[in-house]
């Protein structure tokens, strides 16, 4: 972050100063303030006689950690005095600042969350001086289930880096950390019974560079890895129990195998030898369904169970390519053997006999809402990562349910949209988004909805590689994840946005928080006129001075303070359009790029309602934009249905020379091009079709047409399923599409 940056943040805060509200985040329940406040020195007397040792010494080094203050324990004269209720709401605290603080809790964990929000509502005066409001301030969490997620098995994180990452955690009142130890590119947890999961399974000797949907793929060729000796796990357990933290480990299963396969190729179906790959994706061998298999993994479970004292252990279950099941003579034996009717009933075999095992080993089993295909587990937990319909499905089956949908909660998407930001994977989920993640899905019962624990973020690591990196796409986003899981009345998005601002940026800097600022830059929109499209830029702070220069017109170069509308009316024909604009607060310069054609911003209707993951308006298909790779879940529209119906209206009628359609491939995604296109003209009713499956190569389609045309439809069939030995086989694909475009000469 340059120090321009820092001077950006400086005048926000100089222009948010007056707008403070609660400092606390998660934002309690309750705080109301009077008039007045309790100074007091940076040596604290607190009554810390009848709490438990391991919370004495974490509220000791919390006191530090935020402000240095010291804490000396006494019971005459104490400024802070803490009170055990009974008969209250799980894990609810309250705190009354007046001549005194009082903080009154139900649990060792409740009190620990209370100190933590009295440590955000301290204000320095000086080196040795503090002051808080006087106020009250009741709290308690909305869901039993507040976690985040983080993948060790693409890149490794080392032992003090996971423990500042629950400590981080800890901060915001996240409860639960899920440890993905285990994956195709690495084994990360020590089983004393095979070594070799670890001498071997824990090393690969390549990693993809680039995006791996880069052509042509180039290969970084170095050894990498890492593992967690089972002394490591246990003191990393330790140390989240501590911080009222529960660790759920995750052992994937039967897919993500190939790191154990490569160690132990004997469970797989075909029993050759590979190499852990160092390529991201799926990968069709998983562990065999057979017999040997089964007790491989069971005793894996019986080393790690005695290492994680929470409740459940995540299984994993998703992404298991049937492929080699499917021509597996063992597999097949046990499908006749158990009357199975498919292979995905043969994975609900082996996830049941791995939830049998669990169960009779004290633990419950959770996995990823695929475990649903097949018929669910008797005792199974399901954790709703491909949109809500799982968890909506398991909680009416009466199972807990974990939400963590891909549109709120994946971490690993981009944040922000412009090209400065780090290579992701794709997707798009920037701070505003999660802030709008609510668990319950509405329409569900309030019976079916006590089903659901709550949710988690998660942070896949394939193009996380380093500690710092894992920071930026980590926060602010796990602060406002914080906020839809704790909080029971969730206050506006801008009140949450001034209160980080104004204290949680400060705080995340004093802990070293490689913070992403992304949310702190100028919003980009573009908004539908009559005759074309209005491009505005704003700033979060009316001070911030841009220029704003047109490329492809050297007479528009405009010098605005805060913000700026640019109307752009659409032409008779194609013509490309650049404007930059460059702040000279922060330094940042944003190039846009626009193609003004007769469609920039005609009216358009989805006939095809899009997913609602991808659905990003209806002017995403007519803005002049086309999406850039790698790809962002904001420059695209996506349809996961078999046909596409989308309907256009030039508002006149005008000759089309040809209409092109822009796509997305990426079939590692499961985002699959079109097997065909067809235009009709509505007054007409005439059609014109395109292209037939294998023909189907570009992203870019043009139909030539060469008539006048109002309103006319286009008509997308998709693939009814992926085949076979593509990843996600047998699931229906995406469709995704972005730019709907006229070529016409000028």
């Amino acid at each position: 972050m340059t120090k321009l940056f820092y001077g950006l943040i400086f005048i926000l805060f100089i222009s948010l100063a007056q707008a403070q509200d609660c400092p606390i985040l998660p934002t309690p329940v309750v705080y109301t303030t009077q008039t007045g406040s309790l100074n007091f020195s940076n040596n604290l007397a607190v009554d810390l006689t009848n709490l438990d040792q391991n919370l004495k010494a974490q509220l000791i080094a919390l006191a530090d950690t935020y402000h240095q203050l010291k804490i000396e324990s006494g019971q005459d004269k104490s400024l802070i005095i803490f009170k055990k209720l009974e008969n209250v709401k799980q894990d609810s605290y309250s705190i009354n600042v007046n001549e005194s603080i009082i903080i009154s809790y139900s649990s060792d964990r409740s009190c620990y969350y209370a100190f933590h929000s009295l440590m955000q509502m301290i204000e320095k005066i000086n080196a040795n001086e503090f002051s808080i409001s006087k106020s009250f301030v009741k709290d308690y969490p909305s869901y039993q289930w507040r976690g985040l997620h983080l993948d060790v098995a693409r890149h490794f994180f080392s032992v003090e880096e996971v423990k500042q990452f629950i400590d981080q955690m800890a901060i915001y009142k996240f409860n639960v950390f899920h440890w993905h130890l285990t994956d195709d590119q690495g084994w990360r947890i020590e089983i004393k019974k095979y070594p070799k999961l670890t001498s071997i399974g824990a090393w690969r000797d390549s990693t993809v560079e680039n995006h791996f949907t880069t052509a042509p793929r180039t290969y970084k060729k170095e050894r990498y890895g890492g593992f967690y000796t089972q002394l490591e796990i246990k003191a990393i357990v330790a140390y989240a129990q501590e911080r009222y933290i529960t660790v759920v480990p995750e052992i994937e299963m039967p897919g993500h195998a190939r790191a154990a396969l490569a160690a132990y190729p004997m469970y797989s179906c075909t029993g050759i030898q590979q190499e852990v790959p160092g390529l991201w994706g799926i990968f069709d061998d998983i562990f065999c369904a057979k017999e040997e298999s089964i007790v491989f993994l069971q005793d894996i479970l019986s080393e790690v169970i005695p290492l994680f004292p929470g409740e459940f252990i995540h299984v994993g279950g998703d992404e298991a390519p049937k492929t080699r099941w499917h021509d597996c003579e063992k597999c097949q034996a046990i499908m006749k053997e158990q009357k199975l009717k498919d292979e995905h009933e043969l994975q609900s075999y082996f996830i049941q006999r791995m939830d049998k095992y669990l169960l009779s080993n004290g633990k419950k089993l959770i996995g990823w809402d695929e475990i649903l295909e097949g018929g669910l587990s008797p005792n199974a937990a399901v954790m709703s990562w491909r949109g809500f319909d799982g968890g909506i499905e398991a909680a009416n089956q009466e199972h807990q349910v974990v939400m963590s949908p891909g549109s709120h909660c994946y971490f690993d998407h981009y944040q922000g949209k412009g090209s400065e930001e780090p290579l992701a994977i794709g997707g798009f989920t920037p701070l505003e988004k999660v802030y709008e993640f609510q668990p319950i899905p509405r329409g569900l019962d309030s019976f079916k909805a006590s089903y659901i624990l709550g949710g988690q973020a998660n942070l896949w690591t394939e193009y996380i590689p380093d500690f710092n990196q894992l920071m930026y796409m980590t926060y602010p986003r796990a602060i406002a994840l914080s906020q839809a899981l704790w909080c029971e009345d969730l206050p506006k998005y801008e009140l949450f946005e001034k209160t980080l601002m104004n204290k949680h940026l400060d705080l995340l800097t004093a802990n070293k928080i490689n913070y992403s600022p992304t949310f702190l830059k100028p919003n980009f929109s573009f908004t539908r006129t009559i005759t074309g499209i209005d491009f505005k830029v704003k700033s979060k702070s009316n001070e911030e001075q841009f220029e704003f220069k047109d490329r492809s017109d050297s007479s528009l170069n405009v010098n605005f303070k805060g913000s700026y509308d640019l109307p752009i009316n659409r032409t008779r024909g194609t013509k490309k359009l650049t404007y930059s604009v460059n702040s000279f607060t922060t330094g940042i310069q944003k190039n846009i790029a626009i193609t003004n054609n007769p469609c920039l911003g005609v009216p358009v209707v989805y006939l095809t309602k899009p997913s609602n993951q991808y659905n990003n308006g209806d002017l995403t298909l007519v803005d002049g934009q086309f999406g850039a790779r790698p790809w962002k879940g904001n420059e695209w529209i996506g349809f996961d249905t078999s046909v596409v119906v989308i309907e256009i209206d030039l508002t006149k009628k005008q000759r089309i020379d040809s209409l092109q359609v822009s796509f997305l491939k990426d079939e590692n995604s499961w985002i699959h091009l079109p097997c065909t296109i067809e235009f009709q003209d509505l007054k007409t009713k005439k059609g014109k079709g395109i292209g037939a499956a294998p023909n189907f190569y570009d992203e870019r389609q043009v139909l030539y047409i060469g008539k006048k045309v109002q309103k006319f439809t286009i008509t997308i069939k998709t693939l009814d399923q992926i085949p076979q030995g593509k990843p996600g086989a047998g699931s229906h694909p995406w469709l995704f599409i972005d730019e709907i475009s006229i070529k016409n000469k000028l």
